[in-house]
């Protein structure tokens, strides 16, 4: 008995050990890919991105985006003068809904489109199993941060921010 609990226990050390070499060997940087602008906005290229900014992906398909654009315009009016936000509309095969989406939520920020998800696995960002996605990017292009949550509130967005890019909003 001994023994097995000895052996689970070698084994599970083992694999946090090669889940943290895996992390470890993922860029910090964003790939290097040029994203169309939403609807005639102008393009970006991802890997000329310099903070400090915070990146939001979502899509007309996910029911926590919804509720995240108004926020996110909300954090944007208060903060962006101070920091940057791009969204990026990810693997949204349906542009008018997503288009509606933003005029309901008045959206000002500026925005791209990825409609083949090619920056899903790319650079620092993960493989990703769903939306909203965060990426805060600080003022030398290094990402130092990546979450894969909704927020609830404006002040979730300022933490996240002050945790991570230490502004001090």
């Amino acid at each position: 008995m001994i023994r097995a609990l000895v052996a689970a226990l070698a084994l599970a050390l083992t694999l946090v050990g090669c889940s943290d070499d895996a992390a470890s060997e993922r860029p910090d940087t964003l790939p290097d890919l040029t994203l169309q602008g939403f609807d005639g906005d102008p393009a970006v290229d991802l890997g000329e991105v310099r903070g400090p900014m915070v990146i939001n992906l979502w899509a007309s398909w996910c029911g926590a985006c919804v509720e995240e654009l108004p926020l996110i315009e909300e954090f944007h009016q208060q903060y962006g003068d101070q920091l940057a936000v791009l969204g990026i509309d990810f693997q949204d095969s349906q542009p008018v809904k997503a288009a509606e989406m933003i005029a309901t939520a008045g959206v000002t920020y500026d925005l791209v489109t990825d409609p083949e998800g090619s920056i899903n696995g790319q650079g620092a960002v993960p493989s990703l199993r769903g939306l909203p996605f965060w990426a805060l990017v600080d003022q030398q292009g290094t990402v130092t941060h990546v979450n894969a949550a909704a927020v609830d509130s404006v002040a979730d967005i300022v933490a996240m921010v002050n945790d991570h890019l230490g502004l001090g909003l």
